[in-house]
């Protein structure tokens, strides 16, 4: 199984403003449908993390490079696969080494009239 990076900038989460966007609500949705199928992503914050950012030698060269404003950052078994937004739940899928499809069997409809992530 491969294990997910993801360097955010800090600020970056979907509790951090008054104003929640889709896309945050989404991602959050994503990594919660990660966790329930054991996919590994790990989540630096830069604000409350600074030392994962500068441990990595990848992420510091990243940084050095583009700068914060390019966050955030997301790696696959340490190399770079995306920079500068948050993955989507397809990405997720295919980075994720996991048969997706077979885990999602496993997995009952959710109830409460909640979509199931697909």
């Amino acid at each position: 199984m491969n294990t997910i990076s993801i360097y955010e900038p800090a600020g970056c989460c979907a509790t951090s403003s008054v104003a929640v966007d889709e896309k945050s609500l989404a991602f959050n949705a994503d990594m919660d449908w990660c966790k329930a199928r054991g996919i590994r992503v790990e989540r630096f914050n830069l604000l409350k993390q600074p030392a994962a950012f500068v441990s990595n030698t990848v992420v510091k060269d990243f940084l050095t490079t583009s700068g914060q404003q390019s966050l955030p950052l997301v790696l696959v078994n340490g190399q770079i696969v995306l920079a500068g937004r948050l993955p989507v739940h397809d990405e997720l899928k295919r980075w994720s080494g996991v048969d997706v499809a077979k885990s999602d069997e496993d997995f009952p409809p959710s109830c409460c009239n909640v979509p199931r992530m697909p």
